[in-house]
């Protein structure tokens, strides 16, 4: 394989196919990057098994052929290399060479042909959604999503595919959001998958401005065509939890509050929280509430009072500041709400206003309150 390339073209394109590979692997060719020539088109090539990733640009192209570079060096060295043209040359043995401006560097990498091959994927299901519609709803949702590898089902965001709506909701057993996109007209798939968080990330780097995006949906696979670029996952086949049935709808003890100034507050008294629990203790009464924290570890201890709206029997609850924090980044009205019931139930967190066509929910879970 030859092939002769601007260093700034290869870069951006390998910036970012680079974020699929993974930083270590069993297998280790999955640390590399696929070069595949053919003409003047390049394709780019990554894949963590889960994930794969093509790109493909135009190029001046001398002899067909590909090779799989390892990618953290490959990234490294066309980032250090003087502005211009860089050749690559490498043989059927995965042996490459690198040459730019006086430079000539000797990469040991394999043959083209043991990198993993694209999905096939056939019978799939197209579902077409504005960026704008689909980026906010990724956003919303990653915020709850879990990291815990012993919960794959809740790794991901769900999406629901009904006639007249989407919905996307995530969950991590601490909190829970769901964002329903009202009058989406869905005339080809019906149903729902969990797609990685992984996947949705990288997304979202693609979703800005206007346009629409094509998600691809088969029995087992995901794939979204971004122009040059075409990005495939894995769906993740697990059962959901049944987050309808423990979104607490009839609480009745409502709180109204500024979002900012409680979000300032609890990250002031958050600072003195222990570092492991981050617990917060709230404390609710007529007009008043008291966000509080007492770190029996390093002695510290923090309080403030927040004016709300709120008539009704006292309530003292215990929530994680950080899990508080990030539920509250989610708001994006100058008030919010908290429907709350007792002090060892799930409280719902919602907008003073819902956005046209569209129905936001949070759930918090409160924790126990230390002694």
């Amino acid at each position: 394989m030859q092939l002769s390339i601007d260093k700034n073209n290869l870069l951006t394109h390998i910036q970012k196919i680079s974020k699929v590979s993974p930083v270590r692997s069993v297998t280790p060719i999955l640390n590399s990057i696929l070069f595949e020539l053919n003409g003047n088109s390049l394709t780019l090539r990554s894949s963590d098994i889960e994930i794969t990733m093509n790109t493909t640009l135009e190029i001046s192209g001398t002899e067909d052929g590909s090779v799989a570079i390892p990618a953290r060096i490959i990234l490294e060295i066309v980032n250090e290399s003087e502005e211009g043209e860089i050749k690559i040359l490498a043989d059927e043995e995965g042996r490459v060479t690198l040459k730019s401006g006086k430079g000539v560097f000797e990469i040991m990498g394999r043959p083209g042909v043991e990198f993993p091959a694209v999905p096939n994927i056939s019978n799939f299901n197209n579902v077409e959604l504005e960026n704008s519609i689909l980026k906010r709803m990724i956003q919303k949702t990653l915020v709850a999503v879990s990291r815990d590898e012993l919960k794959p089902a809740l790794m991901g965001v769900l999406f629901q595919f009904k006639p007249n709506e989407i919905r996307a909701v995530s969950t991590d057993g601490h909190r829970l959001v769901c964002i329903v996109r009202k009058n989406f007209i869905n005339k080809d798939f019906e149903g729902e998958v969990i797609i990685p968080t992984k996947f949705l990330n990288l997304l979202l780097g693609y979703l800005d401005g206007e346009g629409k995006t094509l998600l691809s949906i088969s029995e087992n696979h995901v794939k979204v065509e971004l122009n040059s670029t075409i990005i495939y996952t894995r769906i993740i086949d697990e059962r959901f939890p049944d987050y309808e049935s423990v979104i607490p709808w009839d609480n009745d003890k409502i709180v109204v509050t500024n979002v900012n100034s409680f979000l300032a507050a609890l990250r002031r008294v958050g600072i003195f929280s222990n570092k492991t629990t981050h617990q917060v203790s709230l404390s609710i009464s007529n007009e008043i509430s008291k966000i509080a924290t007492i770190n029996q570890e390093s002695g510290s201890s923090a309080e403030e009072d927040i004016e709300i709206e709120y008539t009704g029997d006292k309530l003292v609850l215990g929530y994680n500041s950080e899990y508080f924090k990030e539920i509250l980044r989610n708001i994006e009205t100058e008030k919010v709400f908290f429907k709350l019931n007792t002090e060892i139930t799930a409280g719902l967190v919602l907008p003073e206003k819902q956005e046209e066509n569209e129905e936001m929910t949070m759930l918090l879970m409160p924790i126990r309150l230390n002694e």
